[in-house]
């Protein structure tokens, strides 16, 4: 049976919108030398790691949860060298959010709306809050999208979520659990919204609805339960991804209120247009008589901020994770316009959609570099001048050079991350007091580099990073001679 053309092209157009706008926006595209971002780096050589049968956690210290490093791992198989692998999982979760946005809108305005489509391509991906590429919120958001959707029926009839839906529902959020646990704030402000607008049907549809999420939640997490045990390491997973997370993670303990004026701050500011997207969204919602959708879309977004930014202050992609509500609460304007040929316009909407992707982007600076710009790989080119170096990244998060020199680390605290713990700064300097690691990396803000009486500084280098001006520094153990 051959498809009918009305239903191939909007699939090949959010194909192709998808895959332009990961191309220009991620450091993971093959338009960049390198995905220089520390935590997208801590990722990879864990999942790098795993491919070499270390776990996560017990083996290499790294707070994120286990689909991350599953998903590097499996990128680190399609493509060991580069970020490519990345690229193309980036690219199937961009496609994924955007097909959702589209069936959003054909169901509120009963139009695919296409020339919508990149323009929530460049409002989420484009913002300051897709800082790199390649971050847990940005793997998250198609699923926080898909479960507002499966809930939003429901919600609107004032009726439970199917047994089906709600299943589906839990496979979701047990995803985004095993991601980045506080991303599922949004889930118990939908969640709280349809139990109340349906309390008139009993509690038994409440407590069925509940049931069938716990089992897509169970789904999803017998199998990371069952691996971790396997490998004796489900303690270190425990300890690290929950404890660690939610009592170490932050350093400086500041007020919720604080924290959450810091949330605002920086969502306004790095997801400027996504804001605007989603507060005209919410009013026009209202406006118009689609309060159920409202209410439902506003509680959601409300939990999502709290369980985003309540815990400590924030970093600049945190805002990421609200770019779900855009195409949310865009569905609320777009029928104003909804009656737009998307033939005549669509094409046009890409073309500029992307022309502003490239120049709003904060990444697209390093396409202009090379690999041999780089000092990952300047650095790299000395460290395999001796046969089965060791490394270690020492007092900051990864930088890369562990994936530019092709090396798996052999310490626990490889780096050092935001977790500050005592252990892994007493670690790193054991290590280098040690003499441990054939060599040593290192960066500074001020260009001064500390002492190491064991190692000679034989290169350093400079780099833009996050608009600051970073030195690095590369030292060798003293008594460490080149292979012949």
């Amino acid at each position: 049976m051959r498809l009918k053309k009305s239903a191939v092209l909007p699939v090949v157009f959010i194909i192709i919108t998808g895959l332009s706008v990961m191309l220009i926006c991620t450091k993971s595209s093959p338009f960049y030398p390198l995905n220089d971002w520390t935590d997208a780096n801590c990722y990879m050589t864990v999942g790098r790691a795993m491919t070499e049968g270390k776990m996560p956690y017990r083996d290499l210290f790294e707070h994120k949860g286990p689909f991350i490093y599953i998903i590097h791992a499996a990128g680190a198989i399609i493509s060991g060298d580069s970020f490519f692998g990345i690229f193309i999982f980036e690219t199937i979760a961009c496609i994924f959010f955007l097909w959702l946005s589209s069936g959003l809108f054909l169901k509120i305005t009963n139009n695919r709306s296409l020339w919508a489509v990149p323009v929530i391509a460049m409002t989420v991906y484009s913002s300051y809050a897709f800082c790199h590429g390649d971050s847990a919120e940005e793997f998250c958001l198609p699923l926080i999208l898909g479960t507002l959707i499966l809930g939003l029926d429901a919600a609107e009839q004032e009726k439970t979520v199917s047994c089906v839906k709600s299943f589906f529902m839990g496979v979701l959020t047990g995803i985004i659990l095993w991601t980045k646990f506080n991303l599922l704030g949004f889930f118990a402000g939908a969640f709280a919204v349809i139990a109340v607008l349906s309390r008139k049907n009993g509690i038994a549809p409440i407590l069925r609805m509940t049931v069938f999420i716990v089992l897509g939640i169970c789904a999803v997490s017998l199998p990371v339960i069952l691996f971790f045990a396997a490998e004796k390491s489900f303690g270190s997973l425990i300890e690290v991804y929950f404890y660690d997370n939610i009592f170490v993670y932050g350093g400086e303990k500041t007020s919720p209120l604080r924290n959450l004026a810091d949330g605002c701050s920086f969502t306004l500011k790095f997801m400027p247009i996504g804001s605007a997207v989603i507060l005209s969204g919410i009013s026009a919602a209202f406006f118009k008589g689609m309060t159920k959708y409202a209410v439902y879309g506003s509680a959601s977004l409300f939990t999502a901020f709290l369980g985003t930014f309540a815990g400590h202050l924030s970093y600049r992609y945190y805002p990421l994770v609200l770019g779900a509500f855009v195409p949310f609460f865009a569905a609320a304007i777009i029928p104003v316009s909804s009656k737009i040929k998307a033939r005549a316009i669509a094409p046009a909407s890409l073309v500029l959609s992307l022309a502003a992707a490239f120049f709003l982007s904060p990444n697209t600076y390093l396409m202009r570099y090379k690999k041999n710009q780089m000092p990952q790989y300047r650095f790299a080119k000395l460290i395999n001048e001796t046969k089965s170096p060791t490394l270690l990244n020492y007092g900051f998060l990864d930088g890369g050079f562990y994936f530019a020199s092709g090396i798996i680390p052999d310490q626990r605290y490889f780096c050092r991350n935001n977790t500050g713990l005592t252990d892994m700064t007493k670690s790193q300097l054991q290590c280098v007091e040690n003499g441990i690691p054939d060599y040593i990396v290192t960066r500074s803000a001020s260009g001064e580099h500390p002492k190491f009486p064991l190692y000679d500084c034989i290169a350093e280098d400079e780099f833009s990073y996050d608009d600051k001006i970073f030195h690095y520094f590369l030292f060798r153990r003293k008594n460490l001679y080149k292979s012949p």
